[in-house]
């Protein structure tokens, strides 16, 4: 008796949580609360950094914005209950009101559509990924940053192979400023005409107009003197020149090639004495440093940076993790590296909280935008341009009296040193390098000239004449100019700007590299992505101060192919009610009739 009751309460039981789930009223209940976490998703700002939250929010509710995933809400644990919910309720009325005949397929098509879409949507959010990379032409990137800032792998390569920025037609404005009198004043582009500024003494005469414009630099010799020595340097590989270009003792007098892990310098010195003695010196290099500032105490303190060393200041405790000379190929070995984007990584103990981050030396309001969890402290990192990490040094010296020497530096020790000549090659050391040094200007300078390169507009120019109190100024005002041309008074200015937006559409060649082969390669545009191995990546942006860097989504959802069978199925269903489940209803009702007639 006692397992018949058992039994008859298991069974309400399970009517009970049956008839739960084949309730209307909790599918309604279940979309009203959905709807209710799009309108949140929707106010609160999401897959942000914590710290923008903190600075958004306060810290108290950030917390709590943090703890109930509201940050993330679809992708939350709550937002994936509910469709599991759901979900479920839509397969309980499935079975519930299926009674297996032939016209209630369009009925059953639909569900069974929605509850795939269903199903592949919770799959993409629990086990999909998105994430950005900003990659540099030529470079490979094997990995990508998720929402959340943390790193991915991937299971290939992928190379840009060329970033394309197509134009529409540009539109452009010669603008005048009077600075005395704060005015603006829009000229029209015509050539010959003397313009008069209105209220002003200043008249504008346009002389030329290129619409692709180009300032050629060639390097003279001003004269005999040695004011600004400089050297025409090649670098042979085999036969043929690898490298060459001018190395100016007081400007650029060095040259650092990665790829051959080689650096090239020229120094001139105003002594015999002096050139012997850095003949066979080793000069050490500036290292990069982190500057630590605690504004509380107003205490500042650099170090330089020694990777796995760690170091002190009033209370805080610094490791120095990584450094990196460019943070999009930071997977190259430093000596392979150029200062592009410099970086340190460390990990920082304070009071407050201990956590590990990367300090750019590009981008000194870094902390600003992602301030550290420790309140207070500002980290500078400091890069000198000429940071490298190469094994080997060839110094180029020069002197009076025609005192020239190379002197060979391999990992930081002086394996030779010899006198050179004008036009004549050197084998340098053990390495395959062949070194020339085919000019030298006592006095290096640059003529510059303006050439017109096509009758495309490109880089358009204006030769432009200008009078006023201080007499007559010629100049060329080129439409890419930041800056604008002032008049010799410093009172009258003149700008040939863009305005409106000029991009019609960005491109990137892209090309996977999978076991060292390259097995794919495709050009993407906005809503034309390249997928591969699972991962789709879409052209989304580009950097307006470097053309060559594109920026790219990454997105995986293993769940797409479910949600696309979905929609497949949906529109089997569709076609089925309105079209196929009409003629069958018509055949019925005639078969019927024709029994009936028959009887």
């Amino acid at each position: 008796m006692a397992k018949v009751v058992k039994n008859a309460e298991a069974s309400a039981k399970n009517s009970l949580l049956w008839n739960t789930f084949v309730s209307v009223k909790l599918a309604v209940v279940l979309i009203f609360l959905m709807a209710l976490a799009c309108v949140l998703g929707t106010f609160i700002v999401q897959d942000k950094l914590p710290q923008e939250y903190i600075s958004r929010y306060g810290e108290g509710l950030a917390s709590i914005v943090q703890l109930l995933q509201l940050n993330c809400i679809f992708q939350s644990y709550g937002f994936i209950l509910l469709l599991v919910l759901l979900c479920t309720n839509l397969s309980c009325c499935t079975i519930e009101r299926w009674r297996g005949d032939l016209l209630q397929m369009g009925f059953l098509l639909t569900h069974i559509s929605i509850i795939l879409i269903l199903i592949g949507s919770i799959i993409g959010l629990k086990f999909g990924h998105k994430g950005v990379i900003w990659i540099a032409e030529g470079d490979r990137v094997h990995q990508f940053q998720k929402r959340d800032a943390s790193i991915m792998q991937l299971p290939f390569e992928l190379e840009l192979v060329k970033f394309i920025t197509e134009k529409h037609p540009g539109k452009f404005d010669f603008v005048t400023y009077i600075k005395d009198q704060h005015r603006e004043k829009v000229l029209p582009v015509d050539i010959g005409v003397v313009q008069a500024v209105p209220k002003s003494p200043y008249t504008v005469t346009i002389k030329e107009y290129y619409p692709d414009a180009a300032l050629l630099e060639e390097a003279v010799n001003s004269s005999d003197d040695v004011e600004n020595p400089a050297i025409f340097v090649q670098l042979y590989a085999s036969k043929d020149v690898a490298v060459e270009g001018w190395l100016v003792a007081k400007d650029r007098n060095s040259y650092v090639d990665a790829k051959r892990d080689l650096k090239l310098e020229y120094q001139w010195f105003n002594s015999a004495e002096a050139l012997d003695k850095a003949a066979t010196q080793v000069v050490a290099q500036e290292k990069p440093s982190l500057t630590v500032t605690v504004e509380e105490k107003k205490v500042t303190k650099t170090f330089p940076v020694e990777i796995g060393k760690s170091v002190s200041i009033e209370g805080y405790d610094i490791k120095f993790l990584e450094l990196t000379l460019n943070f999009t190929r930071k997977d190259l070995p430093l000596s392979q590296q150029q200062p592009v984007n410099p970086a340190v990584r460390i990990e920082l103990k304070g009071p407050e909280a201990t956590e590990a981050r990367w300090v750019f030396a590009n981008f000194p309001d870094w902390d600003k935008m992602h301030p550290t969890k420790n309140k207070g402290l500002k980290l500078t990192c400091i890069v000198p341009k000429e940071t490298s990490f190469v094994s080997q040094h060839i110094r180029i010296l020069q002197g009076p009296d025609n005192k020239r020497v190379f002197t060979f530096i391999k990992d930081n020790k002086v394996v030779e040193t010899t006198d050179w000549e004008l036009e004549k090659k050197y084998a340098i050391g053990d390495t395959d390098h062949v070194l020339a040094v085919s000019k030298f200007y006592p006095h290096f300078s640059l003529k510059q000239s303006v050439v017109n390169r096509s009758d495309e507009l490109n880089k358009p120019a204006l030769h432009v004449e200008v009078n006023g109190p201080a007499g007559p100024l010629e100049n060329w005002i080129f439409a890419d100019a930041k800056q604008p041309t002032p008049y010799l008074d410093g009172n009258f200015f003149l700008l040939y700007e863009q305005f409106g937006e000029n991009i019609k559409d960005w491109k990137s060649t892209l090309r996977v590299i999978d076991g060292g082969e390259v097995v794919l390669e495709k050009t993407i545009e906005v809503n034309d992505p390249l997928k591969y191995g699972g991962f789709s990546f879409y052209q989304s942006s580009y950097d307006p101060e470097n053309p060559k860097i594109s920026g790219l989504q990454v997105a995986r959802d293993p769940g797409i192919a479910m949600v696309y069978t979905g929609f497949s199925t949906l529109c089997f269903g569709i076609i089925f009610i309105f079209y196929l489940k009409p003629l069958l209803r018509k055949r019925r009702s005639q078969a019927k009739k024709a029994e009936e007639e028959e009887k």
